[in-house]
């Protein structure tokens, strides 16, 4: 059988002078206002050295509460880190901590010791102390989601000293640290009497849900101080501060405020086609928002242009809906759709160079299923690369039929489904495009369409679709744990208001036997042991690659464009954070925060 002729999107896209051509004259009225609005030199003003970056920030709409991080200004991007830096990063590779605002962390029982670097400052003048951590952790357990990792386990909290709190958890595991060592503490100056309450109210035994919360939660929510109060090497120059661009400067008395090596670091406003044409421009040097195949091509014009690398730890595939699909049930219809598709042309098509193939189907991304299973382990993996005819023997095997050119299911109707992606996803939207056309090529009628970006987790997560293109893997979790609660409870909860994929969770494995994968996802979460831990997460890979539960297409890699010799010297590739997921400690921003990046001559 002859693979499906490529959708004309694809043949298109695949044509690189043609995409070259695009991604160039694309420019229009809708770039031509951001780039003479953003247009600004080499340096700053008086010859101070500047790093620049970009961010589709709203300086009107958003608040200044960086306690309610969502909706706050800059502090969903890179850029947090400069003004408002972590107690500590984490390092995916080696699973060990590097201290930043905080000198160390300790664990003493079932006690977590925290303690600041001495002599710290905020912008205000005042001194950052153990009272500012208190009061950040007080507000964290009410205000953290009830069913996060870190504080909502934290029972006791109390100032040790000037510069160390001490947080007792209930049941801590390995990990569960995480969120509270990373949290990014906000200044008591800000806050007034909101942190003093919250340490009362948790002392009382108050938690999320309580009445006294919720007068509590509606009054935080609301704030909306005049200005953030800084304690990283930038602070906000309010005088620089406009709907084009935010002017962060550096502040001697902040963390590192003397080590950095620019004057200011210039955010330029920009959604993800503004980015490109503000690289393309020489304006930025350096951005982490995703960039189109035509783009990417265009980029290598740009003199001193180069890409800086970033792993990825989750992808894109296809989620289910056992429930409005029920022949999907059987795992040989699951694998015979997925190999209908060529993971490398649906990857490029959608995300150009900035994406890998998947080679073992393990719910982990590659890099991690490499860390958690041995050569010999996984030379037993699956791989569902495209398989034409491995597809039609699984179909039939399963019961469906041919008549002319349209399978029928077991049932003897005919097969169809509805694909969703997300409109302005530009990569689900490709790759939903690409799946469809697959599908008909083969005779199963499928029909894409996208739904609005504003919820699409509302509707995954009530099982409004039949097949979507969805996330696996998981970027927010550095423990390997977090990819098998994104593909198996994620969107899953088998509620009526929340079926979701309505997935049983308690599946009999050909290897394994029967095996409780919600439970399973526990013991690796909280195993106190790294062989309790590792068991639980084999069983789960093994699983995961046996049953197919969803299809892995392809992963992210994450290319992010960066120019060298205008502004910035060079960018360093050796790191410890160079392996961490981009948006989770950022290694270039740390770089420059840590005074290893260095301004052009």
């Amino acid at each position: 059988m002859t693979p499906p002729t490529p959708h004309p999107l694809a043949r298109d896209l695949s044509r690189r002078r043609l995409l070259r051509t695009i991604g160039l004259g694309a420019a229009g009225a809708a770039g031509a206002s951001v780039l003479s609005s953003c247009a600004g030199g080499d340096t700053g003003s008086g010859g101070a050295t500047r790093f620049t970056g970009v961010f589709d920030f709203d300086l009107t709409a958003q608040t200044r509460n960086v306690a309610v991080e969502d909706g706050a200004l800059l502090m969903n991007s890179v850029y947090a880190d400069l003004f408002l830096p972590a107690g500590a990063f984490y390092n995916w590779e080696t699973h060990e901590w590097e201290y930043l605002i905080l000198e160390s962390s300790v664990w003493e029982g079932d006690d977590l010791l925290v303690t600041l670097r001495p002599n710290l400052k905020w912008s205000d003048g005042t001194d950052l102390t153990a009272e500012d951590v208190h009061q950040n952790y007080a507000i964290q357990v009410l205000e953290a989601a009830s069913w996060s990792v870190g504080f909502p386990q934290i029972t006791e909290l109390e100032q040790l000293d000037d510069l160390t709190v001490r947080a007792r958890f209930d049941d801590p595991f390995p990990g569960i640290e995480l969120s509270v060592i990373k949290h990014r503490i906000f200044s008591k100056s800000t806050y007034g009497d909101f942190g003093q309450r919250a340490i009362a109210m948790v002392a009382d035994g108050v938690r999320q849900g309580d009445p006294e919360h919720n007068e509590f939660n509606a009054e935080f929510i609301e704030f909306n101080p005049d200005t953030i109060i800084t304690s990283g090497p930038y602070t906000f120059d309010q005088a620089q501060m406009s709907d084009a661009r935010i002017t962060l400067v550096r502040e001697e008395t902040g963390y590192q405020g003397q080590q950095v090596n620019f004057d200011e670091v210039v955010v330029h406003k920009g959604d993800n086609r503004q980015a490109s044409l503000l690289i393309q421009q020489g304006e930025i040097d350096y951005s982490t928002l995703a960039t189109s195949a035509a783009d990417q091509q265009a980029f290598q014009s740009v003199e001193g242009f180069r890409w800086v690398e970033h792993p990825g730890y989750d992808g894109c595939g296809l989620m289910f809906n056992y429930a409005a699909k029920p022949e999907l049930k059987d795992v040989r219809v699951r694998k015979a759709l997925a190999h209908l598709l060529d993971g490398d042309q649906i990857g490029q098509v959608a995300r150009g160079e900035a994406y890998s193939a998947v080679k073992y189907y393990s719910g982990m991304v590659d890099l991690q299923t490499e860390q958690v299973f041995s050569e010999e382990e996984l030379a037993d993996f699956q791989n569902y690369g495209q398989d034409l005819d491995r597809a039609t023997e699984l179909l039939e095997e399963a019961g469906w039929t041919k008549e002319g050119d349209v399978w029928h299911t077991s049932e003897g109707e005919p097969a169809s489904y509805e694909i969703i992606g997300v409109a302005g996803w530009g990569d689900f939207e490709l790759t939903a495009v690409q799946v469809e056309e697959a599908w008909n090529a083969f005779g199963i009628q499928t029909t894409a369409r996208n739904v609005p970006a504003d919820n699409p987790w509302g509707i995954w997560a009530a099982g409004d679709f039949e097949v979507a293109v969805r996330h696996w893997g998981n970027p927010e979790i550095p423990q390997y744990w977090g990819a098998y609660q994104m593909n198996f409870l994620v969107e899953n909860a088998g509620t009526e208001d929340a079926p979701g994929q309505s997935f049983d969770l308690r599946v009999e494995s050909p290897s394994q036997g029967e095996v409780d994968l919600a439970a399973l996802v526990e013991v690796a979460k909280t195993a106190q042991t790294e062989e309790e831990q590792r068991e639980a997460l084999k069983t789960m890979g093994i699983v995961f690659n046996e049953l197919l539960p969803r299809i892995p297409i392809w992963t992210y890699e994450y290319l992010a464009p960066a120019v060298e010799g205008v502004r910035v010297k060079s960018f360093p590739d050796d790191h410890p954070a160079a392996q961490n997921q981009i948006y989770r400690d950022n290694h270039v921003i740390l770089s420059l925060i840590q005074g290893l990046l260095e301004a052009a001559g």
